[in-house]
């Protein structure tokens, strides 16, 4: 239940940090920042999800759809990188943080597995 929580958590850690990054995009870039905000709720809507349902099945499909949805926020984020909206450094904060989520969520995926 710990790696739910953790999962979670790291997951409006991100979710925090990124949206304070959000205000120095310029206005033309719309699309971009919208995708990144609409991304960063789905993100914390497939882990709701994920601890609400009792099939593994279902467990499984939503953790498939995080890791998804996690590396599209990966790609948005490099996308920002190379326009210079965000800093090296920042990109790599990010990057240690989606790193993290994504071995708990193959982790917590393998143990579903194992579950069965």
């Amino acid at each position: 239940m710990e790696i739910k929580f953790q999962l979670l958590s790291q997951s409006e850690k991100l979710n925090a940090y990124i949206s304070k990054l959000l205000p120095n995009y310029p206005k033309k870039e719309y699309v971009l920042k919208h995708n990144i905000e609409k991304n960063l709720y789905e993100l914390i809507e497939d882990v709701f999800a994920y601890n609400i349902y009792q099939a593994n099945r279902i467990k499984e499909k939503y953790l498939k759809e995080y890791i998804i949805k996690l590396s599209m926020l990966d790609f948005y984020m490099r996308q920002s990188f190379h326009k210079k909206y965000i800093s090296k450094h920042q990109l790599q904060c990010i990057s240690k943080i989606e790193i993290e989520l994504r071995k708990i969520a193959y982790g917590l995926i393998k143990r579903e597995k194992d579950n069965v």
